[in-house]
């Protein structure tokens, strides 16, 4: 399985994923955060990593690619503007048909911190408002912590 962690940050998933999978793409905006996932995946001995610094919601180049996308914690930040639809197209455009996109978000209801102020919180309905614009179909959707609830969404075309 390959998988995509958009907006990896440091690689709290991807590096649990390259565990399983058989590589992994990481795609974070700070180049600090990608420089120490890369370090940190050499220093596991995990040589199916590979990571790039650019803007989720930019010009990636991936073209059906990869059977599994993460996005966790960062739509939210995104859904405010058109950026969150350049990267759910992305993610799209990334995976192959019938591949699968987990999102993983704070729950609107729970209490800050963790996370972001709760005007910018997301809800489930509107995650999958969203990525169903961009040829996504739920699949499954979960508690996933006292903080964060997580979707799962397939790709439909």
């Amino acid at each position: 399985m390959a998988v995509l962690d958009l907006g990896s940050g440091e690689g709290r998933f991807a590096l649990p994923a390259a565990r399983v999978a058989s590589k992994v793409h990481a795609v974070d905006l700070s180049d600090e955060a990608v420089k120490y996932l890369l370090e940190e995946a050499s220093r596991l001995g995990l040589d199916n990593v590979t990571a790039s610094v650019a803007d989720i919601s930019g010009d990636l180049g991936l073209d059906g690619e990869f059977d599994f996308a993460i996005m966790s914690n960062v739509l939210h930040g995104l859904a405010l503007s058109e950026a969150a639809d350049r990267a759910l197209e992305n993610a799209r455009k990334a995976l192959r048909p019938g591949g699968v996109l987990l999102v993983v978000e704070f729950k609107p209801e729970a209490g800050s911190p963790p996370g972001p102020p709760a005007n910018m919180r997301i809800s489930r309905d509107d995650v999958v408002r969203l990525a169903s614009r961009h040829g996504f179909e739920p699949v499954d959707s979960f508690e996933a912590g006292p903080f964060h609830y997580a979707v799962v969404l397939r790709r439909t075309r």
